[in-house]
């Protein structure tokens, strides 16, 4: 790991590998420049214009339009007998093919989110039919029981660039040694969380890059990305036209950079430099997203941070190393506005993932990992229910949920 101007090679030159700046539309708040406005907008005479996908006074929330089922609601899977099959997180891309394509983790053997550890697989799925946008119908395995938390990025000579946490390699399944059992997406009681570990000494969380032409693969033999200790790093990538990549991973991890993306054995971690995030100079939570706008600024959201934080943050940076943002403001929350229904109040919504229109960098819409079902939460010492833990979820379901952004008609689709 480093800090020396040695680590961050290329990251100067992105800039220069993005077009120009997009309009602007919600009137908000005081500010001096873009940075004001989180980049996420525009200053004009003293006030925040933001872009459509983003409102507040510094535009530093997303700008949801209210749910509609008919348009679609995400990847919500049934198996061949008609019942629910939970899922968590959907990395989504426009492909060559005009279709909008998926990549998510989902829980095996009819369980939910308390088994992932013990229970993911990645699916691919696909959204073609523009008049449900946000319907995703689920397709192929991509990679079998251990894989979590995939996301994917375009390389500019077209590939597919995917960033997982699996045990490919390893001997065993993480935590037991093998997968536990539910029914209709909810885990059994008797599955344990990850709190429950029993394997000594523990299986690693490693990520892995594999990339492929088609979105449907095939996928070229995962490469091991070097990290500290055996913790899953949460690494999400944008790739530059230079081929060069910065990734973000969990905030105690840091960054990764390097001037050619296939070359991950020699990718260059360092702490970035956080002084510029009020209050408390941190970026706060875990599941990054990292996306590079039209004028070539860096943006990031994370999820707030553990099964008790179903909001999220937003960062931005200009060369990939100093990072600026406002932790007393949160990007997305866990109410959502129905057109046909009362508000949803989800007690879990992370893995974020925003969704982008036919130009590669207009947000359209968020994907997340949700929950529905209370209590779905940590718990400041065991009760019944949390298997002696702190984790206490006895109706696990999850599925990744898409909600559109202002603006989505007229960006989606080509």
């Amino acid at each position: 790991m480093s800090n020396d101007p040695g680590a961050r090679t290329g990251l100067w030159l992105w800039a220069l590998a993005w077009a120009a700046a997009a309009a602007v539309h919600v009137s908000g708040g005081s500010c001096v420049d873009g940075s004001g406005c989180l980049y996420n907008g525009e200053c004009v005479q003293g006030s925040c214009q933001c872009y459509p996908a983003f409102r507040g006074s510094i535009c530093g929330k997303f700008n949801f339009v209210a749910s509609d089922g008919s348009l679609g609601r995400g990847l919500r899977s049934v198996d061949d007998r008609g019942l629910q099959v939970s899922s968590w997180g959907g990395s989504v891309l426009l492909g060559d093919d005009g279709r909008y394509h998926m990549w998510a983790a989902e829980m095996v053997n009819g369980t939910g989110i308390k088994a992932w550890i013990t229970n993911s697989q990645v699916v691919h799925a696909v959204a073609d039919d523009p008049s449900k946008p946000f319907h995703f119908t689920r397709q192929e395995v991509v990679w079998p029981v251990f894989a979590h938390e995939p996301t994917v990025s375009r390389a500019p000579t077209g590939e597919y660039v995917m960033f997982f946490t699996t045990n490919y390699g390893q001997k065993q399944i993480p935590c037991t040694g093998k997968s536990c059992f539910g029914f209709n997406g909810t885990s059994d009681p008797s599955c344990p969380n990850d709190q429950q570990c029993t394997l000594s000494p523990p299986e690693p969380l490693s990520t892995r890059m594999s990339y492929a032409k088609e979105p449907s693969g095939p996928w070229s033999e995962p490469v091991l990305v070097p990290s500290p200790g055996n913790v899953d790093t949460n690494l999400a990538c944008a790739i530059a036209k230079n081929e060069s990549i910065l990734c973000v991973a969990r905030p105690q991890i840091g960054m990764y950079s390097h001037t050619d993306w296939k070359d991950v054995l020699n990718y260059r971690r360092y702490m970035p430099d956080l002084s510029n995030i009020v209050p408390d100079k941190r970026m706060i939570g875990e599941d990054p997203m990292l996306w590079v706008d039209k004028t070539g600024v860096f943006h990031v959201v994370l999820h707030g941070g553990g099964w008790n934080a179903p909001f999220g943050y937003h960062y931005y940076s200009k060369d990939g190393y100093k990072w600026n943002g406002d932790n007393r403001v949160k990007v997305y929350e866990n109410i959502v506005e129905q057109a046909r229904d009362k508000p949803l109040n989800l007690s879990r919504r992370e893995r974020p993932h925003v969704v982008f229109g036919k130009d590669g960098a207009t947000p359209v819409a968020v994907s997340n990992g949700v929950t529905e079902a209370w209590p779905c939460t940590l718990v400041p010492k065991p009760v019944p229910g949390s298997n002696g833990t702190s984790i206490l979820c006895p109706k696990d379901y999850c599925y990744t949920f898409v909600q559109p952004l202002a603006g989505w008609k007229e960006n989606l689709w080509q």
